[in-house]
């Protein structure tokens, strides 16, 4: 039985309908998922902080989560885009 792997999926436009970033292809499955928790970790991380008034954002950090989280979602995306 094959494992499965990561499939292309675009996940951030330049405003000018070019394709920036993207989830590669063929990553096996256990390497993606390993990638995106540790970038929901980071995320859930900063915003618990900001939550119980510990810490702060601007918007160049808040700009920064949301793009974490894209990439979060693209890679476990890109694994289920085909099941």
């Amino acid at each position: 039985m094959t494992q499965p792997h990561t499939t292309a999926l675009a996940f951030h436009e330049t405003g000018r309908d070019h394709l920036l970033f993207s989830v590669r292809p063929d990553i096996p499955a256990a390497d993606a998922l390993h990638s995106a928790s540790e970038l929901l970790s980071a995320a859930a991380h900063s915003l618990d902080a900001v939550a119980t008034g510990t810490a702060l954002i601007d918007a160049h950090q808040a700009f920064l989560l949301c793009h974490a989280l894209r990439a979060a979602k693209a890679t476990v995306d890109s694994l289920i885009h085909d099941a």
